[in-house]
């Protein structure tokens, strides 16, 4: 069996697991989008990235990161999110609240 090898197009950092090695179907946290490999740290920059800027800009980019992390685990405990997006876990318990509203989330 070959060298599994994966490439982040983003940040370019490589995971590789030698031969013979039991390599998972992809690393953790990684995933696809448009045909191209992301790490986990790239996955949630993009993320932050897309909530934008301004006045309300770490709240909105926090919030966001908050929801990826819901939304990609939702068995994740609030106190991992909250030392993921630096924030309290009565704000990842807010998010959680609200995407269960919203019907994103599963009820527990």
């Amino acid at each position: 069996m070959a060298e599994q090898k994966w490439t982040c197009q983003e940040c370019r950092v490589v995971v590789r697991y030698a031969d013979g090695a039991k390599a998972p179907r992809r690393p953790f946290g990684w995933a696809k989008s448009g045909g191209k490999w992301l790490c986990l740290r790239c996955r949630r920059e993009r993320v932050m990235d897309q909530a934008g800027q301004g006045v309300e800009g770490y709240a909105s980019r926090r919030k966001a990161l908050i929801e990826f992390e819901l939304m990609r685990d939702q068995d994740q405990t609030e106190m991992d999110i909250a030392k993921v997006a630096s924030c309290s876990t009565a704000v990842v318990r807010k998010v959680r609240r609200s995407l269960r509203e919203q019907g994103k989330l599963q009820t527990a």
